[in-house]
């Protein structure tokens, strides 16, 4: 770890029934009165687990039995800079309480977003919420096979999908990403399709894509996200990209391309050890693409990713 830098470790603790647990921040500390992710400080010589462990001891009086790498993010605030490494705890023994005098609180996912936290937890909330699959739909020969692949996904469990069809024409594309969304709807699967952010207006979908082209072109418009209902993602090569990602307020990207693909044979790979190193600087959740997998996830997650993207691994 760098010098200067504060490293963390941190805890997404899940129970069975999807609650999520907090704890309030005293207020003679740093961003003190603000909700934040269970954790402290890595000392010298420490894994990000066993400091993980010790410190969910000390402040919650619970024992991590399952845990995971969920999301690795740096933030630099006026004052210092934080790499917080948040694994997903989702068993543990014990019971949780606030063993300092801090307030701790058990909350729905989904109401996350109505707490206040740290700047440096916000890209957490959003990992939090994310799945570890992306699943970019493939070619297919009519509307018939098309929604017989989707539902057969859907039934298999993902839970955040991106309609990729560049062969159709705008007006059948939208016709058939409206079909697709009420499909995904009934599975609680959110659907991304491809277009102009001005789409994120329509109540029928859960967010809209970016190619990089169009992230260029917000981002050199000064356009910035508003929307905290709807999802904006974009599909990012290089830091600079992920970069603009974040100005423009997207809630995650894709990194691409990992390894060599069929579908892009002339891109050059980014290669795992590159792809590590622009997650790491990168302020967002980020899926890896291009060659990746089921099995690619577990070292997407240690590299700091939040999972794998992929069309023909599941399409």
């Amino acid at each position: 770890m760098s010098q200067g830098i504060v490293h963390v470790a941190a805890a997404v603790i899940e129970r069975e029934d999807g609650m999520v647990l907090l704890a309030l921040r005293p207020i003679n500390k740093h961003q003190g009165g603000l909700w934040e992710f269970p954790g402290g400080k890595v000392e010298p010589g420490e894994t990000v687990r066993d400091a993980l462990c010790r410190e969910l001891s000390k402040e919650l009086g619970i024992q991590v039995l399952d845990a995971s790498p969920l999301i690795s993010i740096r933030h630099d605030y006026a004052d210092k800079s934080v790499r917080l490494d948040v694994w997903r705890v989702i068993r543990f023994s014990g019971v949780a309480k606030g063993c300092e005098g801090q307030e701790v609180r058990w909350v729905s996912r989904f109401e996350l977003n109505q707490y206040q936290f740290p700047a440096a937890n916000l890209p957490i909330v959003m990992a939090a919420t994310l799945p570890d699959r992306y699943l970019i739909t493939g070619a297919f020969r009519d509307r018939t096979e098309f929604l017989s692949r989707l539902e057969k996904a859907l039934d298999s469990g993902f839970t955040l999908v991106q309609f990729r069809a560049p062969w159709l024409e705008g007006d059948q594309y939208l016709h058939l990403a409206k079909e697709a969304s009420r499909l995904c709807r009934a599975y609680s699967c959110k659907l991304l399709i491809k277009g102009e952010p001005d789409l994120l207006i329509q109540d029928w979908l859960d967010g809209i894509h970016l190619t990089s082209t169009e992230l260029s072109r917000c981002y050199q418009a000064d356009w910035r996200n508003s929307r905290v209902d709807k999802l904006l993602s974009a599909s990012c090569h290089s830091q600079h990209e992920l970069n603009m990602a974040l100005a423009v307020g997207c809630h995650f990207a894709t990194l691409s391309p990992v390894l060599s693909t069929l579908s892009h044979p002339d891109a050059t790979p980014l290669g795992w050890e590159k792809s590590k190193v622009l997650t790491e600087e990168a302020k967002l959740p980020v899926f890896w693409l291009g060659g990746m997998g089921e099995d690619s996830i577990p070292n997407i997650k240690v590299s700091g990713g939040q999972g794998a993207a992929a069309i023909s691994a599941w399409w």
